[in-house]
């Protein structure tokens, strides 16, 4: 393609994208939260995505130029795949259906390792965990691990948090930002716990449904 027939003049009812930060964008990936309105905005936003008027490559003085033909390939490609997102995979985008809570007791505990655990994520669910808070009410333990788990004999757990002698009689609160899926659960591992002991804890967060 020619550079005289890349040439495009500026119009006042045309917004003008620069190519090179879709190509080579300035931004991390992100995970966000889209209102079903806006959904349906970038779905018809993608129609104007598809005009090469809408990318400038090099600025002039009364006119710019689009991409080169490559240049303008490797663009779609990318609007090709938020196109998927929007409207081909109704898996990728989900809003939140409402907040998520799971919280247990368990009095009078036997003494020794003792493990306390949310339930299990349901199929078609996702949540995303906020916190947890633990609180041993009459004595001081040696250790409690904060882990992820996954149901099944072949996934290997995470330990999120480990805390040493945490004190009795008070919560202890650890902020998260992490999703769970279906079959994924917190376990609360709870070492040296003292005979006829008070344990409470709960978890936190978002919940949302994934269309089937």
């Amino acid at each position: 393609m020619s550079e005289s027939t890349r040439r495009r003049k500026y119009r006042y009812d045309r917004v003008v994208i620069e190519a090179a930060r879709i190509l080579d964008p300035q931004f991390n990936d992100a995970v966000i939260f889209v209102t079903g309105a806006q959904i349906e905005l970038l779905r018809n936003v993608t129609e104007y995505l598809r005009r090469l008027e809408t990318y400038s490559v090099v600025y002039h003085l009364g006119y710019y130029l689009v991409p080169t033909v490559e240049e303008y390939d490797a663009l779609m490609a990318i609007v090709a795949n938020l196109e998927e997102k929007l409207m081909g995979n109704l898996n990728t985008i989900w809003g939140y259906s409402g907040t998520y809570r799971d919280s247990d007791r368990w009095e009078n505990t036997p003494a020794g390792y003792q493990v306390l655990s949310t339930a299990v994520v349901a199929p078609n669910k996702v949540v995303r965990l906020e916190g947890v808070a633990y609180k041993n009410e009459d004595t001081a333990i040696t250790k409690v691990e904060i882990a992820h788990w996954r149901f099944g004999d072949d996934w290997q757990p995470t330990i999120l948090f480990t805390v040493d002698n945490p004190a009795a009689g008070r919560w202890h609160t650890y902020l998260l930002d992490l999703t769970m899926t279906e079959g994924d659960y917190i376990r609360f591992q709870c070492h040296d716990v003292v005979q006829d002991d008070d344990i409470y804890w709960n978890a936190f967060g978002r919940e949302m449904d994934i269309p089937e």
